[in-house]
């Protein structure tokens, strides 16, 4: 039999029995882990930037993700899923003590200060630069720019971070109807912007 490891994607049904057996297997969350481990720290090193910290992050993660899988009311509906919205949370987490930790009489925002702006719910940007500038047209990357943090957030997670449907709604904390207007409207947004973007450049 293949390994998960093996795969791009594991398959739900795969997923579903090892979270039911890691419950009491360790070796069963181990492959999990084993599994998820470089798509969750990547997932968290793009939006830290910091070596050490992405690494105490994921670690958190799968400390969290061990602690509530043995739990006899754990839901085991899309483990990824909800894997990457741990993930999601600790870099927020991770923000809001950065921010909590700026020296009095520093004088600068502490949004301004670490470059994540003025929404402490809002995990930092990196990614979302990161994306901007892997991309080739100037108008796009200015586009980009000009969105709402929330339509940036799910353009990013859609086509830079390469989630599956389940790990997208699972990061956002809504239901795939929801995520697939959230895209619409991200897009749609995105559009809107280019066209503004052709306008200013003539």
């Amino acid at each position: 039999m293949q390994h998960a490891t093996d795969l791009s994607r594991m398959s739900p049904d795969r997923e579903r029995a090892l979270v039911a057996r890691a419950r009491r297997d360790g070796a069963a969350f181990g492959e999990l882990y084993d599994f998820y481990l470089p798509r969750i720290h990547g997932f968290i090193a793009r939006r830290v930037g910091e070596r050490s910290v992405s690494e105490d992050l994921t670690a958190t993660t799968f400390e969290r993700a061990l602690e509530a899988v043995r739990r006899d009311d754990f839901r085991n509906d899309s483990f990824g899923g909800w894997l990457y919205r741990v993930a999601a949370n600790a870099v927020v987490d991770h923000a809001r003590r950065r921010r909590r930790l700026v020296p009095l009489g520093d004088g600068a925002d502490p949004g301004e200060r670490d470059g994540h702006g003025p929404l402490a719910a809002d995990p930092p940007d990196t990614a979302a630069d990161a994306f901007a500038a892997a991309l080739e047209r100037d108008e796009l990357r200015r586009a980009l720019v000009r969105l709402p943090e929330a339509h940036r957030r799910v353009l990013v997670l859609r086509f830079f971070d390469d989630l599956d449907v389940d790990e997208l709604c699972g990061v956002l904390g809504c239901s795939r109807r929801t995520f697939a207007v959230k895209l619409h409207r991200a897009l749609r947004a995105l559009r809107g912007a280019l066209m503004q973007e052709t306008t200013d450049a003539a």
